[in-house]
């Protein structure tokens, strides 16, 4: 299974220990004593204040415009150890819970760990956030945070299971301006041990918005202080670059390369009939399967039970359902059970708004031994025209225990997709076929 772990100069001191891209501070207990509810109930209360109702349109937040600031200068520099916080999800006694995390072959719902994920970077956000302008009689935060991308979601060939307590615990690594990176560790507990086992890391950027999330706020100055602060700040910093780079040489942008425009020419040749001659008619090669006859679809209606504290469609409730039907897909493509074990580059290009039907599309796009990446996107359908607003896409790496069939492209517009999912699953590692230390494809 894929595993990528940040790489910093290791360093130990009194005051800090650097662990699987974290810094612990000294103290930390090594079971949290607060649930995730406990973490959303205290968020809402001492953060967002009273609960906004569905249509009140945020009328209540107007007020908090007066409390931003107008440069960075005015709000103190913080620490990483200021935005560290841990939460337990209590699966091993709360049978409820359980339940509600449960799949039916007894995994854990990774969908479900998307929707804490999501909720536990924005109040890791909200606690790097020390704003002197809001007076200390105003409880409710001038800023709204919302989900830009998510970066990374690396999962252990350690299966998480249903019966046992997970960890979440974290704190922001990078800050810009208005941006923030949010790094994230679950792991659960050996319950015959007694020790915590890392499972999942994940990297979420945010972006701090007003309170109308109208336009962007400018968030504190992050200080890294120690060299693995550095590092982990560096490595934001290098994912800021990436991002970049991946737009820039988008295809959207740029051709195929000399080597991407080879490997779809061959699939050409592979699939023509040699007898005939003719550019219309295409042989499909033994186990694989037209990439068109690799979709899955659904639609929702999104209602207010499923809204954020700023009205809007959460975030993660978008990507539990979009990486259920990239598993639903997955498992309907292979003929066999799959497992997610890599979530890459969840982008978050527009709101959702309440009453919206949501489009989601998943397709295969591509394969490679006993790995399938999904691409899914979610668009807003306007029914009086039939128009299609994209407003987010998800890409997905699962594998299968037997050899998964070879997507073939058969449209320019489908080899685009081939490549596009190619790329990503070049992006990341991979252990190799004989079972040895990771290697990037």
């Amino acid at each position: 299974m894929m595993i990528k772990l940040f790489k910093f100069l290791s360093s130990k001191s009194q005051v800090e220990m650097i662990k699987r891209g974290l810094i612990i501070p000294p103290g930390a207990t090594e079971k949290p004593t607060k649930t995730v509810t406990d973490l959303l109930e205290d968020f809402t209360r001492s953060v967002l204040g009273p609960e906004n109702r569905h249509g009140s349109n945020n009328m209540g937040r107007e007020h908090l415009y007066k409390y931003l600031p107008a440069t960075q200068a005015e709000l103190p520099v913080r620490k990483m150890s200021d935005s560290y916080d841990t939460a337990i999800i209590p699966l091993g006694t709360d049978m409820s819970m359980r339940e509600k995390y449960m799949t039916f072959h007894k995994t854990i719902r990774i969908g479900r760990l998307l929707e804490d994920l999501d909720i536990f970077a924005v109040t890791l956000c909200y606690r790097h956030i020390l704003n002197p302008k809001q007076p200390s009689n105003v409880s409710i935060s001038p800023y709204s945070i919302v989900t830009a991308c998510v970066d990374q979601i690396d999962i252990s060939h350690v299966p998480l299971r249903h019966d046992a307590d997970i960890r979440l615990r974290g704190h922001v690594t990078w800050v810009g301006k208005s941006s923030l990176e949010a790094t994230m560790e679950v792991d659960q507990i050996d319950e015959k041990t007694n020790a915590w086992n890392t499972v999942t890391n994940a990297r979420f950027v945010m972006v701090s918005r007003d309170p109308m999330n109208k336009g962007s706020a400018i968030v504190n100055q992050l200080l890294p202080e120690t060299e693995g602060e550095k590092a982990l700040f560096r490595k934001g910093e290098e994912n800021k670059e990436r991002r970049t780079q991946m737009q820039t040489t988008s295809l959207f942008r740029k051709p195929p390369s000399e080597q991407e425009r080879l490997i779809i020419h061959d699939q050409f040749l592979r699939t023509i009939d040699w007898k005939s001659m003719s550019f219309k008619t295409r042989i499909k090669p033994a186990n694989s399967v037209w990439m068109a006859d690799a979709k899955l679809k659904n639609m929702i209606i999104c209602h207010p039970e499923n809204r954020n504290r700023f009205n809007k469609i959460f975030g993660g409730f978008l990507m539990r359902l979009a990486v259920e039907l990239a598993w639903a897909n997955c498992y309907v493509y292979c003929k066999s059970l799959p497992t997610v074990v890599h979530v890459d580059d969840i982008l978050f290009r527009k709101p959702v708004e309440i009453g919206s039907l949501l489009y989601f599309s998943s397709q295969v796009v591509y394969t490679q031994g006993h790995y399938v990446m999904v691409r899914v996107s979610a668009e807003v359908v306007q029914p009086e025209d039939g128009t299609h607003d994209l407003t987010n896409v998800f890409h997905f790496t699962l594998k299968t225990d037997g050899m998964a069939p070879e997507v073939i492209p058969r449209t320019y517009q489908e080899a685009m997709m081939f490549l596009d999912g190619r790329r990503h699953f070049m992006d990341t590692e991979h252990p190799s076929p004989a079972g040895g230390p990771l290697a990037k494809l």
